[in-house]
């Protein structure tokens, strides 16, 4: 586990050279000249303790942009150092939903107007169509009632009728009385044809009048909906700060023409802040969730702070194969800022016998010894720069270096860059 990253590395660099080896030629090979880059090896008082540096990051920041376009007109105020009112600028203190800054309103609050007008005058139609569908209710009862009574004139005049007719053919009964009695029963029955027609049209009326307010309702919703709609921009006229935080940067003044999606501030939450750093695998043992780790800033000397690890990615970077691990620092009294560079001190301070060290990506996978490492040095020979392999043997390692217990001595030329298209005793020439 302990040797799992440079396992990597090295298999994939021997493996690489014995491609390169199985097809070229010797000579094509001592002809060659390959550019690499090398680091001296240096002879470091090590320790156990591994120091990384990282940047400090917000544990939030946020990019804030208007949403609707038009001219700035209105900036926070804040206390300058003088005493007096001055907008808004980089380094201030805010306060979630402090309004930071206003685009003209105007515009924004005639369309809202006309909105709301038209929504009342729609909401009115509402009324209207009520007063005149009770108005129709009450004319079907009322023709309701005609038609009840045009119904009972009816019967009765229908029995006087059928007596008359009884008489009038037994001879009991003049003329003039059965054409009265016919007269009569004809007017009463022509009354309920027209009652009964007069309550439909009004039943008409009324299903019409009911029909007209869920029209006009609908309408009423849809011109609300537009004032919802005129109103969402006029709120987004005003710029709010959604943290308590600091700006971090400002891009608008006072006069400023912005458009939707247009940045005004950068703000951030550094209350906490965090620092992101690279370690090998070979160093995730150390890096548990919630250790304690040791912060200090050369802009502070003396100043120390306590971080904690909040995050270890589960991924290596593709590009360098290093784990990245967040530490997550309190900062009550805004000390730490964004972009300051601090080291962080993993492990203790007891200190070991000097040893030579080299970069990670200095080591190879041995070809001589399966179990092995070696690296590539460079050494002048008859006025030639050649690549020469060496086994090592390896100690600890200490942040992105390793200890070389046997194998180096100070001053010795590693390859750290092009060591994968070299074979053993090929010219290369140093490059920076």
């Amino acid at each position: 586990m302990k040797w799992r990253a440079i396992n990597a590395i090295a298999v994939t660099g021997s493996l690489f050279l014995m491609t390169i080896v199985g097809g070229c030629g010797h000579k094509e090979a001592e002809k060659r000249v390959v550019p690499v880059r090398v680091a001296a090896v240096e002879l470091n008082v090590a320790s156990t303790e591994a120091r990384y540096s990282a940047t400090i990051i917000p544990r939030t920041q946020v990019e804030l942009a208007f949403k609707v376009g038009g001219y700035v007109d209105a900036l926070r105020k804040a206390r300058g150092v003088d005493g007096r009112m001055r907008d808004i600028q980089e380094g201030d203190r805010i306060s979630v939903g402090t309004v930071l800054a206003r685009v003209r309103q105007s515009d924004y609050q005639v369309k809202f107007k006309q909105a709301e007008y038209q929504a009342s005058e729609v909401r009115s139609g509402i009324d209207v169509s009520k007063a005149q569908y009770e108005e129709a209710v009450s004319g079907v009862a009322s023709s309701k009632a005609q038609l009840i009574e045009a119904e009972a004139a009816y019967v009765k005049a229908k029995f006087d009728f059928d007596r008359a007719e009884n008489l009038f053919a037994s001879k009991s009964m003049t003329k003039a009385d059965y054409d009265s009695a016919k007269s009569q029963y004809e007017m009463t029955n022509a009354k309920v044809a027209a009652a009964r027609s007069q309550v439909q049209v009004i039943q008409a009326q009324a299903d019409s009048a009911k029909a007209n307010i869920d029209v006009v309702k609908a309408k009423s919703q849809s011109a609300q909906a537009v004032v919802q709609e005129t109103q969402i921009p006029l709120h987004d006229t005003e710029l709010k700060s959604p943290l308590n935080g600091v700006v971090l940067e400002k891009s608008i003044e006072k006069g400023t023409l912005v458009s939707s999606g247009d940045k005004a501030f950068v703000v951030a939450d550094t209350s906490s802040v965090k620092a992101v750093f690279g370690v090998a695998d070979i160093a995730l043992a150390d890096m548990k969730l919630g250790s304690k780790l040791s912060v200090e800033s050369e802009s502070m000397p003396g100043k120390e702070f306590q971080g904690q690890i909040t995050s270890v990615f589960p991924a290596a970077d593709s590009k360098n194969r290093a784990f990245n691990v967040e530490v997550t620092i309190a900062n009550p009294d805004y000390l730490l800022r964004p972009n300051m560079i601090v080291s962080l001190r993993v492990g203790t301070k007891q200190q070991i016998s000097p040893q030579p060290v080299v970069p990670l990506n200095a080591v190879i996978k041995s070809k001589s010894n399966a179990d092995g490492y070696a690296v590539i040095i460079v050494t002048d020979e008859g006025g030639r720069q050649l690549a020469r392999f060496r086994d090592v043997k390896l100690g600890e390692s200490f942040g992105n270096a390793v200890a070389v217990a046997e194998g180096l001595k100070q001053g010795d030329r590693v390859i750290i860059t092009g060591g994968t298209m070299v074979n053993d005793g090929d010219q290369v020439k140093v490059i920076p």
